[in-house]
């Protein structure tokens, strides 16, 4: 679709320079998903060419509120009105992006204040909105929603991560919309990982994996990373690995260009291979878990907290499965003060549990240490 338009544009507008108003296939998307409603007259006109169309309402796209005639300083923009709801919806997707980076940064706690408002403005909103914009709101609010869940999966909050997840999958839904709802029901194969059913996370991340040809690339592959983890965790190995491998042709890393923020940019090569990491020590390959880490640490972005913990957390265990007390200890003491910082219950409520893990070998001086500073942590 996007090659049509820049090939109309370059026959409808011969000699002109039209770089401004080429567009890809992620601006295809948000035309899509009503995120763009007045683009350049540039743009409409070619739409119009390659769609058939007689004029842009056959399109179901209209000048934003407050004026029939797009300014000059629309052409190529799709800035919205000031004071219309183009400029709501604009600004509360400019928030979200906000509110991701103030969880990396600040951590999930204070984060988690944004979004609840942001829910309680967008829950207004829908109460009285006109039908043309519903759904550009709805996908805000299951995206709002989903990220309430993994703040309160975060905070180690299970019951307030499963509700918002319902939620956001209730939205989406309500839409048909592909990304959120994989992402949705995503998060909640991870719930039900948590919660201690294995098999109710396959098929939840079976359901996400129906909408796989419809959303972005990292998206298939974080979908492939989860769905990987939760057939470990019932004795699938041989697929978990097949469906990491596949991953990686979906990698973020492998498509440059995808803005920090969107769903699952985090899900790069090394984000994967630390979820290799965490299969083989779920099918009690320990070694071969900490050399897949090894290799795979450095790779995890500083910014990226959780994660990084996470990762060191998986190597932990796998040192405690493969019976190796200290380096398990000094492994996840390096975790200990980056969790702190981050904010991440969760993370913290299992470094405790390796702390119990090798509790027995005190007498073992990087044990002790990790103890000690696990006891001022709590």
């Amino acid at each position: 679709m996007a090659d049509a338009v820049n090939a109309a544009l370059d026959r409808l507008y011969p000699g002109r320079v039209l770089t401004a108003h080429y567009v890809d296939s992620r601006w295809i998307g948000k035309l899509e998903r009503g995120e763009h409603r007045w683009p350049s007259e540039e743009r409409r006109a070619a739409l119009r060419h390659v769609l058939g169309a007689a004029s842009d309402g056959q399109l179901n796209l209209y000048s934003p509120r407050r004026t029939d005639v797009p300014t000059t300083a629309n052409h190529g923009t799709e800035q919205p009105m000031p004071g219309s709801l183009d400029e709501t919806v604009y600004q509360l997707r400019a928030q979200w992006h906000l509110l991701v980076q103030n969880d990396k940064l600040f951590g999930p706690q204070y984060a988690l204040i944004g979004v609840t408002a942001q829910l309680n403005l967008l829950d207004r909103l829908l109460n009285d909105v006109p039908s043309s914009f519903r759904p550009s709101l709805v996908r805000l609010a299951a995206q709002y929603a989903e990220s309430a869940a993994w703040l309160n999966h975060s905070l180690n909050d299970a019951l307030a991560a499963q509700q918002w997840t319902r939620k956001a999958l209730i939205w989406a839904e309500q839409i048909a919309d592909p990304t959120m709802t994989a992402w949705a029901t995503y998060r909640s194969s991870q719930h039900w990982l948590i919660a201690g059913k294995p098999h109710r996370a396959v098929e939840e991340a079976e359901a996400a994996m129906l909408q796989d040809k419809k959303v972005p690339s990292p998206v298939r592959a974080a979908l492939r990373v989860q769905h990987a983890h939760a057939l470990a965790t019932v004795g699938e190995h041989r697929k978990a690995m097949q469906l990491l491998d596949s991953a990686h042709e979906w990698a973020a890393d492998r498509r440059p260009g995808k803005p920090e923020g969107e769903h699952a940019s985090y899900c790069t090569s090394g984000y994967i291979e630390v979820h290799r990491g965490t299969c083989l020590r779920i099918g009690r390959r320990p070694d071969e878990a900490i050399a897949v880490l090894d290799a795979a640490l450095p790779s995890i972005p500083s910014l990226h907290r959780q994660d990084f913990t996470a990762a060191l957390l998986t190597k932990a265990a796998a040192h405690v499965a493969a019976d190796q007390p200290e380096q398990a200890a000094a492994t996840a003491h390096i975790a200990l003060p980056i969790a702190r910082q981050a904010g991440s219950r969760r993370i913290l409520h299992q470094l405790g549990q390796i702390g119990s893990a090798v509790d027995g070998h005190r007498h073992l001086a990087d044990v002790r240490a990790f103890l000690d500073d696990l006891v001022e942590a709590a």
